[in-house]
C-alpha cells in the first residue's frame, strides 16, 4: 500500500518485537496518495512521520505478537497475516506453511 501510495520502495526492517516498514514522501503528494499513506498507516500498531534535514518519510510497525484467538475484528487478522508472511521463511520462499493457512483461515472468517 504505501509503495503504491508514494511511488517509492519500502524498505522493511525486522527485531525480536515488531517489523518496521518506511516509505520515503515525495515533495508532492496528491489529496488521493495522502489518503492511501494514512489508510496504510491506520493498519498498524505503531506509525509516524519522520522529518530531517535530508529526508521526510513515514515508519509503521505491527507487533510480531498477535493473539489470533482473539481476533475481533478483519484489520487484527490481516495484520498478523501480514507480521507473518514478512518475517516466514517458508512464506517468503513460497513453500507451504501451516501457520500462514491458519492465519488466511482465520483471517477470512473475521470477514464474514
Amino acid at each position: 500500500m504505501l509503495a503504491a501510495a508514494t511511488d517509492t520502495e519500502p524498505r522493511v526492517t525486522t527485531d525480536l518485537d515488531a517489523f518496521r516498514v518506511e516509505a520515503d514522501l515525495p515533495s508532492a503528494l496528491s489529496a488521493t496518495a495522502h489518503t492511501a499513506v494514512l489508510a496504510a498507516l491506520a493498519t498498524a500498531d505503531r506509525y509516524g512521520h519522520t522529518l530531517t534535514r535530508t529526508a521526510e518519510y513515514v515508519w509503521a510497525e505491527i507487533s510480531r505478537e498477535a493473539n489470533v484467538t482473539t481476533t475481533d475484528s478483519p484489520d487484527t487478522a490481516y495484520r498478523a497475516l501480514l507480521g507473518h508472511t514478512t518475517v516466514c521463511t517458508a512464506c517468503r520462499t513460497g513453500a507451504i506453511c501451516p501457520d500462514a493457512t491458519k492465519l488466511v483461515r482465520i483471517w477470512r472468517e473475521t470477514r464474514r
